[in-house]
């Protein structure tokens, strides 16, 4: 198989993947919801956030795995698979114990001090956040052996793993509605259990299948430990910005407005993941064979790469993002029983948020195939969390919760200019390329998008209607993809396919 076809196949694999597992988290979100009510749920978004923050170390980390195994992998007889396992190996149980001891001092304190919470519902949120710490000590010993995979790109298996998982914990969620204990401590424990099952998988298939690479050999490379804890930490610092994005948010709306607010944020966050899965599935898919040529020598195919990666993310993530918009209102009262208020305002401006995010997609996968991170990762993520104290002004000042996500749209959408000039300094790229293959596309594939979306007018539609008008939507894309979004030679490839077919 060659490696366009590779790239197509997997790309299809992660999508059908995705598919199925935002259609798992779907279901069990509006369980979860029913079952908890909007303020334990919300309880549990802030507390879990707390943990998710100090879990960055794991983003981090299984970024720097493969990215290190697809390097050694790209090097064909002169690589050694093994090695980097091992270093990556033993680096992680360091930091699982280092998750595991600062969290329970950082996550204790500020619960007990700061946590915007009724006094009887304190002991629920301490039991949730040390088993969610828990949860997190145990996920990062189990990141070498998923980023093994993502470097071998293993992409059905982990599909597999990952839909066996879900579902299992989907039925294990089920069971909230009819348990009669305390169920917000009850999901917390479910949640500790799908993560070691899944953890668990991961690691029997790597020892099934790659004995030769997971095989345990202490090495003493210190210069390679240095190496990766470098990449590491830089990489660590883009993740905070990403979690601190959602999570800082959570936080400042928690702080102003209590966790009612929340649980409307917290629906959001999960529509913006549903939309964003599918959407990364390309870019999930390309990232290895970016890393694997440019370590084999064939930059220029990493270029060529980068360049349309941001194209086909918007345009793959249009397919779910723009029906979605439209019916906003419609989909979040089909999903949920109970709707928070202010939910469809948080999704809208997380989607559009996640769209301007699309711009130079790619290029984060061949700065990290580069390896000279260090200044890309302090400019994008600083001004990325920039936003943070700029929305808590905002808001202090009498603004809305809404405008914390208007400030990072904007952001959004500077940071698209800002990574293609870092780019061009750490390596040598057509930039003029990027842009008349990328942003001009898309700038002509959002026009008629952007006007269609200011006609429709679903307020007097039946049930039959809105499933009529999302159709419609999607006809209304695909026809403008093929008009305006494509160039000649893409035109011209799939006029040859469809002649062959």
């Amino acid at each position: 198989m060659n490696d366009n076809k590779k790239i197509a196949v997997n790309s299809i694999v992660i999508f059908l993947r995705l598919c199925i597992v935002s259609l798992v988290s779907i279901i069990a979100s509006r369980v979860v919801l029913d079952a908890l009510g909007a303020s334990d749920f919300g309880l549990y978004n802030v507390v879990g956030g707390i943990v998710t923050l100090l879990n960055v170390i794991n983003t981090a980390m299984l970024s720097t795995t493969y990215r290190y195994l697809a390097f050694e992998i790209g090097k064909k007889s002169d690589g050694n698979p093994n090695k980097i396992f091992n270093t990556s190996l033993s680096i992680h149980a360091f930091l699982a114990l280092l998750i595991f001891i600062l969290g329970l001092f950082v996550g204790d304190w500020y619960i007990n001090n700061y946590l915007n919470v009724l006094p009887d519902k304190l002991p629920d949120a301490l039991f949730v956040f040390h088993v969610s710490i828990f949860t997190a000590f145990l996920s990062t010993l189990f990141v070498p052996f998923q980023g093994l995979q993502i470097a071998y790109e293993k992409f059905a298996i982990n599909a597999s793993i990952d839909i066996v998982s879900q579902s299992i914990k989907l039925g294990a969620i089920l069971l909230l509605i009819y348990s009669d204990t305390n169920r917000l401590r009850l999901y917390s424990i479910i949640m500790l259990s799908y993560s070691i099952l899944s953890g668990v998988l991961y690691a029997l298939y790597c020892y099934s299948h790659y004995w030769s690479v997971v095989k345990l050999k202490i090495y003493r490379d210190f210069q390679l430990i240095s190496d990766m804890l470098q990449y590491a930490l830089w990489t660590m610092f883009g993740a905070l910005a990403s979690v601190g994005k959602s999570q800082g948010s959570a936080v400042i709306i928690n702080f102003f407005f209590g966790t009612v607010v929340n649980a409307a944020f917290a629906v959001a966050a999960q529509i913006e993941s549903f939309v964003l899965v599918f959407a990364r599935s390309l870019n999930s898919a390309a990232v290895p064979q970016i890393t694997k040529n440019f370590s084999g020598g064939n930059s220029s195919r990493s270029i060529k790469l980068t360049s349309y990666i941001s194209k086909y993310t918007f345009i793959l993530m249009c397919f779910v993002a723009f029906p979605v918009l439209l019916e906003m209102d419609f989909l979040l009262g089909l999903w949920l029983k109970e709707v928070p208020d202010g939910s469809a305002t948080f999704c809208s401006l997380m989607i559009l948020g996640a769209l301007l995010g699309c711009l130079g997609e790619g290029i984060p996968a061949l700065v990290n195939a580069t390896g000279n991170i260090k200044v890309y990762q302090i400019i994008t993520h600083t001004f990325t969390l920039l936003g943070l104290p700029i929305a808590f002004i905002c808001i202090k000042l009498g603004a809305n919760p809404y405008s914390i996500l208007v400030v990072f749209c904007v952001i959004s959408f500077l940071l698209a200019f800002i990574r293609l000039y870092l780019l061009k300094r750490i390596f040598e790229f057509d930039v003029r390329l990027f842009i008349n293959v990328s942003f001009v596309r898309i700038a002509m594939l959002s026009i008629p998008l952007v006007v269609f979306y200011l006609l429709y007018d679903s307020s007097d539609f039946t049930a039959w209607g809105h499933i009529a008008g999302m159709v419609v939507a999607e006809l209304y894309l695909i026809v403008m993809i093929l008009l305006l979004g494509l160039d000649s030679e893409e035109k011209a490839i799939i006029r040859g396919f469809l002649r062959r077919k």
